[in-house]
């Protein structure tokens, strides 16, 4: 009797409540990055299930080089990128409808040399041979603008031969193997890499540590931000803050608590976690925008006639997005 009396009462609370309301399905985002150590973010994040916490369904696409990435950005195949700051402003300047909503890492430009070179300052490159990658990105136009005019007082065009386009991987081999160059400037993880693997090479310059010197126990100078399409912001705000939020929580996860993320992200950008670890002396992960820093990295990129004209804050930035200040560092 008592348990036609318990199916009784169940029966009638669910025809008084309903059937149980059926969970909104996740949100499909789709990020371009090309698993980099300074845009390995989303990999982390998604491995350790934040981004499906909030109800994202990330979808992260690896891309072999930035130009492509923001080809595929412009046309509309991704909603959210982690790129450079210089690229980010400069394709937003041919007409691409973009915002900078967060910030993705920043430092990690190394000079390198060799230790029978000759070269013992900047100004020693005179008449040398230093190979940079593709003009246009943030290593390009921190070398030109602020490492060889700025610092060594020499004309990049007239005082050197610049041998351009030289991919980070094939860096060391050039400078320390077949010795066609000088000097390279490169980027993490590809400076530690070198000094791993090469007895000879020879830190010239290091930006992440110059840096600090000036803006001591701040963040370093930004590299890669995260960049979203204007139409994903305007139709989407909701799922850009969920993204931010997860995107936030991974960065705090890899500040907090170094040694797991090493590992994954060694996994990540199939690297040693020593290595990893080596790097992240010369590198930080943030979401928080520098934006007077970022501007000056960006007049780097004017100097060099790759901008006609510096962005306005209000036109290249918009943080609304973002968890409040005191999460991620």
């Amino acid at each position: 009797m008592r348990s036609k009396v318990f199916l009784l009462l169940a029966a009638l609370g669910c025809a008084l409540t309903g059937p149980s309301p059926a969970r909104a399905a996740p949100a499909r985002v789709r990020v371009g990055t090309n698993r980099a150590l300074g845009t390995v973010t989303p990999y982390v994040g998604t491995g350790k299930g934040f981004f499906a916490a909030r109800g994202i369904a990330l979808e992260t696409v690896d891309f072999q080089d930035g130009s492509t990435l923001m080809e595929a950005f412009a046309a509309g195949q991704i909603d959210i990128a982690l790129v450079g700051i210089s690229p980010s402003a400069i394709w937003q300047a041919r007409g691409v409808p973009l915002k900078v909503v967060a910030a993705a890492n920043g430092g990690g430009h190394v000079l390198l040399t060799r230790a029978d070179s000759g070269l013992a300052s900047l100004a020693d490159l005179r008449g040398r041979k230093v190979a940079t990658p593709r003009p246009g990105t943030v290593v390009d136009t921190l070398f030109r603008a602020h490492v060889a005019r700025e610092l060594a007082g020499l004309d990049p065009e007239k005082d050197l031969t610049i041998i351009p386009g030289l991919a980070p991987a094939d860096m060391p081999a050039a400078l320390l193997v077949s010795r066609e160059v000088d000097a390279a400037m490169t980027w993490e993880p590809f400076a530690s890499q070198a000094e791993a693997q090469f007895r000879t090479a020879r830190v010239l310059f290091d930006a992440a540590a110059e840096w600090r010197k000036t803006h001591p126990g701040g963040a370093l100078y930004p590299t890669n931000v995260v960049i979203a399409r204007q139409d994903f912001i305007d139709r989407r705000p909701d799922d850009l803050r969920a993204f931010l939020a997860a995107y936030d929580e991974t960065v705090r996860f890899m500040n907090d608590r170094p040694e797991e993320a090493n590992g994954l992200i060694a996994r990540e950008v199939k690297l040693d976690a020593s290595t990893v670890a080596a790097a992240r002396r010369r590198i930080d992960y943030t979401t928080r925008v520098d934006v007077a820093a970022a501007l000056q990295t960006l007049r780097w990129s004017k100097d060099l006639g790759y901008l006609k004209a510096l962005p306005a804050e209000a036109a290249l930035f918009d943080l609304r997005y973002l968890p409040p200040a005191g999460g991620a560092r």
